[in-house]
């Protein structure tokens, strides 16, 4: 299958982190959310403004304050701290379809050069 011209092949990974999610349980649910110390890398997130983007560093870090928690996020969501009310926790399953929509769109058109 060849790949739309504005389509740089995002799809089948995008489609594969949510198949990673689903199978290692890692999708927010009515019981448990799964935010701050607790995401992980490649986990696909949501914050408080229905943005979505996908984990791509989590680690604690010493500063002056002591440990710090750090996630490093691609799409639009930026750069977390856990010191600040951010609101970004994992997707839950039923927000799959939105997910993968805004994902394909934010990197299914990008060209990495």
């Amino acid at each position: 299958m060849k790949p739309k011209q504005a389509d740089n092949g995002a799809s089948p990974i995008i489609d594969a982190l949510l198949i990673r999610m689903s199978e290692l349980d890692r999708f927010s649910d009515d019981e448990r959310v799964i935010a701050g110390r607790e995401l992980l890398p490649l986990d696909v997130v949501v914050n408080k403004h229905s943005e979505f983007g996908l984990v791509h560093l989590a680690k604690e870090y010493k500063n002056g304050n002591g440990l710090t928690w750090l996630s490093c996020l691609v799409g639009e969501i930026g750069i977390i701290f856990p010191n600040f009310e951010h609101g970004i926790r994992t997707i839950y399953e039923t927000e799959g379809v939105a997910a993968r929509a805004y994902l394909v769109k934010h990197f299914g058109d990008k060209k990495w050069f």
